[in-house]
């Protein structure tokens, strides 16, 4: 309870942190009342209203047919923000059991599972993440799966050296001794002592994903054009960059508040959560 209540007392302490919490809460109150704080659906369209500077009813402008920026926007965030926690919870589940098994077994399932690891290392997670979302589809369900067959190797390698070390301590020795079989020593006790590091890793990685959907977005590798999502909405709007610069700029703060956030509260995560790295 006193590490509980001073690691309360590190995060209240740390402005950056607390910042990124205020974005990121900002963020996820945008995506569950989108409906509510939209003024429009992120399908209008009135064509009679393009390119309008931004106003009071239009708080953001409208795009080149007429769509309302900010509620796009909005709903962006609630397509982008699902997504991104879709991926790192697939790929986290994934390559945290991977990553276990492989640092607690060893031998040959350490082995087995480091090198499949490595085959997808060795390709670049955006183009790996482009061929995969290729063979899918263009859909948002379909993008997450291939964004999650791509990041699970970090996770799996992350985790199995948690495991490494864990499994050295007295405390896994004293289990054995009790009767406890692996998967039960594993799961139990080795696992829990090794989890901060990946929600660190996962707050980051969410921050991370909203960029890595928006850059498939615009590259044309992600969801179908015309769909509210802010990567597809800054392609889009790629060509008026000059003339009407709202219709790119308004979806671009958003994915940089959204990196922001997340990466400023995995930060400040990473500064309590390890003792070595207080200050």
């Amino acid at each position: 309870m006193k590490e509980l209540r001073y690691s309360a007392y590190l995060l209240k302490h740390s402005t950056l942190a607390m910042l990124g919490i205020i974005i990121v809460v900002g963020i996820v109150i945008v995506t569950v009342f989108a409906v509510f704080i939209a003024p429009y659906g992120p399908e209008v369209r009135v064509w009679e209203n393009k390119f309008q500077f931004p106003s009071l009813q239009h708080l953001f402008g409208t795009d080149d047919r007429g769509g309302d920026i900010f509620s796009r926007v909005v709903y962006g965030y609630q397509l982008d923000l699902s997504i991104s926690v879709s991926v790192v919870i697939i790929a986290g589940t994934i390559g945290t059991v991977a990553g276990s098994i492989a640092g607690f077994l060893g031998s040959r399932f350490d082995e087995g599972i480091m090198r499949i690891t490595d085959v997808f290392l060795a390709v670049p997670s955006l183009i790996l993440a482009m061929a995969f979302g290729a063979v899918l589809g263009r859909t948002p369900v379909n993008l997450a799966i291939a964004l999650a067959l791509t990041w699970w190797p970090v996770y799996a390698r992350l985790v199995r050296g948690q495991v490494l070390v864990e499994k050295q301590k007295l405390y896994v020795e004293a289990a054995r001794a009790a009767g406890g079989g692996p998967l039960r020593v594993l799961f139990k006790h080795v696992l829990p002592n090794s989890i901060y590091p990946i929600l660190v890793n996962a707050t980051l990685d969410l921050g991370a994903v909203i960029l890595t959907v928006a850059s498939l977005s615009f590259l044309g590798f992600g969801v179908e054009p015309g769909i509210a999502e802010l990567g597809r909405m800054v392609a889009d709007g790629r060509a008026y960059v000059f003339t009407y610069p709202w219709v790119v700029a308004f979806p671009g703060f958003a994915i940089l508040f959204a990196s922001l956030g997340f990466n400023l509260v995995g930060d400040g995560l990473r500064d309590i959560l390890d003792p070595r790295l207080r200050r």
